[in-house]
């Protein structure tokens, strides 16, 4: 199974950890770590997260983080479609 990214979804993270860490290059190195590592769990667990309101599409907390990234499975393919700011804080 193969994980691909929007344009969007992979501008969508980029942003989210440049502007949600402020310069801390520790803590967006830290999530972004934790990002990649929760992503590449669905190639075993497809499943993961939660229903969306769209057919089809899962929303996929990162724990640890207040991110979200919506994505889809399209036969062998996970589709990450998107990427948003929780508006909560942060466990750490």
């Amino acid at each position: 199974m193969n994980i691909t990214w929007r344009p969007r979804a992979a501008d969508d993270f980029e942003q989210l950890i440049t502007t949600a860490t402020a310069g801390n290059v520790n803590a967006a190195s830290r999530d972004k770590s934790l990002v990649e590592t929760r992503i590449l769990q669905l190639v075993r667990f497809s499943e993961l997260g939660r229903k969306s309101r769209r057919v089809g599409v899962r929303e996929l907390q990162i724990e640890g983080t207040p991110y979200v990234v919506v994505n889809r499975r399209l036969g062998d393919e996970i589709l990450i479609l998107r990427m948003f700011h929780n508006g909560k804080a942060t466990l750490t």
